[in-house]
């Protein structure tokens, strides 16, 4: 089944993050009787979460970032950033559950991979008929979540994210600051039933129009699977 891809345009960015965010408040809402999984993106992404009302969250609703930094520095680590919203403290006091992405002390990123696609399987099999969401982002290499493009090497691109994990830790090397990465997979983008898609920044322009008019290979583009996703609302100010 092709995926239904709406594309909404905001004059500016903040325009475009307060339209994104109501719609992820609304999104919430709706489904809140019924378990639901939330997957965030962070950096830019994560002020989307500013728009979710407190009525919206509670015990059927489970949190994780996307993907992560290994990192135990606060500053770095995708997980950290996101226990300092006010949407944090508001879904602890609602009863929401949360998949944590910050190392133990004796964690490999490995072991953080594993036990972290332990428990969105767990999370599955409990609920067979549970919806999963996700906040998506791009960067202007065209990385999403934390896949980044590998367009000289695509078997590489291919065993990393599109084999049977729904988690791979992996090193970036030279593609990022911040090196030694945890990522939902391409294979988990598959459990995904609705996507809310956020880009912004003129240096992201010329991927963004590849990826609105599919040009391209997904390891060159990793945003382009964005459009496997069986619904996906993709907030912008780029025209």
């Amino acid at each position: 089944m092709p995926s239904k891809f709406e594309i909404l345009r905001q004059p500016d960015k903040e325009a475009a993050a307060a339209e994104a965010g109501e719609y992820l408040n609304s999104l919430l809402l709706e489904n809140k009787a019924q378990p639901a999984l939330l997957l965030v993106s962070a950096g830019s992404s994560l002020a989307l979460l500013n728009f979710v009302g407190f009525n919206v969250l509670g015990p059927n609703l489970t949190v994780c970032v996307i993907d992560e930094r290994f990192s135990t520095d606060p500053a770095t680590n995708n997980f950290a950033q996101l226990q300092k919203t006010d949407f944090y403290k508001d879904a602890l006091d609602s009863d929401v559950s949360f998949f944590g992405t910050l190392p133990r002390p004796e964690d490999t990123a490995e072991s953080l991979a594993n036990r972290w696609e332990h428990n969105l399987r767990k999370w599955r099999t409990e609920n067979p008929f549970g919806k999963i969401f996700a906040t998506l982002g791009m960067g202007p290499d065209g990385h999403t979540a934390g896949i980044f493009p590998f367009a000289d090497d695509a078997n590489e691109f291919h065993k990393l994210f599109e084999g049977q994990a729904w988690i791979r830790a992996y090193s970036v090397n030279d593609k990022n600051i911040h090196k030694e990465r945890i990522t939902a997979t391409l294979t988990f983008f598959k459990e995904i039933d609705a996507a809310l898609g956020f880009i912004s920044g003129n240096e992201k322009a010329s991927r963004f129009d590849r990826l609105i008019k599919k040009q391209g290979e997904v390891f060159e583009l990793p945003a382009l699977a964005w459009h496997r996703i069986p619904s996906v609302k993709l907030f912008t100010n780029l025209q």
